[in-house]
């Protein structure tokens, strides 16, 4: 919350995963929580896969690099492991996905022509 200076009411909030109490903190503080797991729906959470939260989620927690095609523009990552693995070039290409740093903590990566997301450096 600090390195972003993001207010969470009103956000739209992906968590990949089985994160009950960070899903739990975030609705908290005002996120409309979007989760994977099943077991998210006894806690008042809505439950989407993968395919249908990403695309509307402002802030994904979780992500790794098979979800990169889903995420909208703007969108912010916080990922639980290295971020590097998210953008890991494939076999047989050169090209990737070059991140240009925001600030401290915030690294941008633009994926094509129409969509750059935000990655948020777990060591901050």
């Amino acid at each position: 919350m600090r390195l972003t200076n993001l207010l969470m009411a009103g956000k739209r909030v992906a968590v990949l995963g089985h994160e009950p109490e960070l899903a739990a903190r975030l609705r908290a503080m005002g996120a409309q929580t979007l989760v994977t797991d099943p077991a998210g729906a006894l806690h008042g959470h809505r439950v989407l896969p993968a395919e249908r939260a990403l695309p509307i989620a402002d802030l994904v927690v979780g992500a790794r690099g098979e979800h990169l095609g889903l995420l909208r523009d703007g969108a912010i990552l916080a990922t639980a492991g290295p971020f590097a693995d998210l953008f890991a070039v494939p076999a047989g290409t050169t090209a990737g996905p070059v991140g240009t740093r925001v600030r401290d903590g915030i690294t941008a990566y633009r994926l094509d022509a129409d969509r750059e997301v935000f990655v948020l450096d777990r060591a901050c």
